[in-house]
């Protein structure tokens, strides 16, 4: 790992799916309020046997660009239409929203 941006640990345990581990773009990152998970998807509803376990730290290995979502603050989602596209910064609708960061988000 050449550059690892986020301020958690490489290690941290995040949430993901089967698509993006078998090569498919991460188009959405939450890092949800309730319990300050972080979620790396591909957009797509997924059923529990879609959903994966990886540390971070090897979803940058996988996608470099996750550099630009690394300060998202908790309640905040970015999405993408695929890796070749920018991301797009809102909250998570439905969820508590860090307060400090509401001048950054819409």
């Amino acid at each position: 790992m050449a550059h690892y941006p986020f301020s958690e640990r490489p290690e941290l345990l995040v949430l993901t799916c089967t698509h993006v581990l078998e090569g498919g773009d991460i188009t959405v990152v939450c890092h949800h309020f309730n319990d300050n998970t972080w979620e790396f998807t591909c957009g797509a509803v997924h059923s529990e046997e879609e959903a994966i376990v990886l540390s971070v730290g090897e979803l940058c290995d996988m996608d470099p660009s996750l550099h630009l979502v690394c300060d998202l603050p908790v309640g905040g989602a970015a999405t993408r239409q695929n890796r070749s596209h920018a991301w797009q910064f809102g909250r998570i609708e439905n969820e508590d929203f860090y307060p400090a960061a509401g001048s950054r988000m819409q």
